[in-house]
């Protein structure tokens, strides 16, 4: 069955498991789509200039204008230290390449199953199976994770170790042509959980940070237990595994 349902992937293994309603979205897209909808509710979107400082009761532009606010919420993902000092958030490097058009080639978004082991790693560079296939025909190839890595340079062996993982489960794919790589930052937590919740020092600055690799994933969650903290409303699961105190707690144990 699973030849059947991926005719690519090399013969011999044992099996897979399908998930149905399993969905993949365009992150650009989705980003777009929120900012139109706050926009349409009356927010202000600022565009061409970043955020130089939080202060206690608004923050600071790179061009000195400030804004005032009664709460501020840093979402600024891998870079949210540099505005909020002292979070214990640091950046896990990772490589995407997407390839020409092949429209046949893949049916499903597929992931190995060792792939949560690979990305729960904190200590050695890891690579593991996914494959993404696009509207356009293209498919996305990952993943990789690097920490300590401040460079957004292709770093070559790792790629490598990337696409010789993905060859492995799909030898065809190494007869393929792909026209892009690049890197990113996902915002790593030492306990692997995102900080959700007020921050230490300033009692109107909330933190929404820390996802890893699953920020879109946990976007509309995370917004939910960040404003029923801001409200002192009971939300639907506990927020204690989530407040941005313990990693603090943490580093002092």
């Amino acid at each position: 069955a699973l030849q059947e349902a991926e005719p690519n992937l090399r013969s011999g293994l044992a099996g897979g498991l399908r998930v149905p309603n399993d969905s993949v979205i365009y992150p650009p897209c989705a980003a777009k789509f929120f900012v139109e909808r706050a926009v349409s509710h009356g927010a202000t979107l600022i565009l061409g200039k970043k955020v130089k400082e939080i202060e206690k009761d608004g923050l600071r532009l790179d061009d000195a204008t400030f804004i005032s606010a009664g709460l501020v919420v840093n979402a600024a993902g891998s870079w949210s230290p540099l505005l909020t000092s002292g979070i214990d958030v640091k950046k896990r490097k990772g490589h995407l390449l997407i390839t020409d058009r092949y429209a046949t080639f893949v049916k499903h978004q597929l992931v190995e199953l060792g792939y949560l082991k690979s990305a729960h790693s904190v200590t050695d560079d890891s690579v593991a199976f996914n494959i993404q296939p696009r509207r356009t025909g293209q498919m996305l190839i990952g993943s990789s994770r690097q920490y300590g890595v401040e460079s957004a340079q292709i770093d070559t062996p790792i790629l490598k170790r990337m696409l010789n993982r993905a060859i492995e489960y799909m030898p065809a794919l190494a007869t393929l042509s792909s026209i892009r790589t690049w890197t990113g930052f996902r915002a790593a937590t030492p306990d692997k959980l995102p900080l959700i919740g007020p921050g230490i020092l300033n009692p109107r600055l909330y933190l929404a940070t820390g996802h890893e690799g699953l920020g879109i994933t946990t976007s509309l969650g995370t917004a939910k237990l960040l404003i029923d903290q801001i409200v002192s409303r009971r939300s639907a699961i506990p927020v204690e595994p989530y407040l941005p105190a313990r990693v603090t707690e943490l580093s002092h144990a």
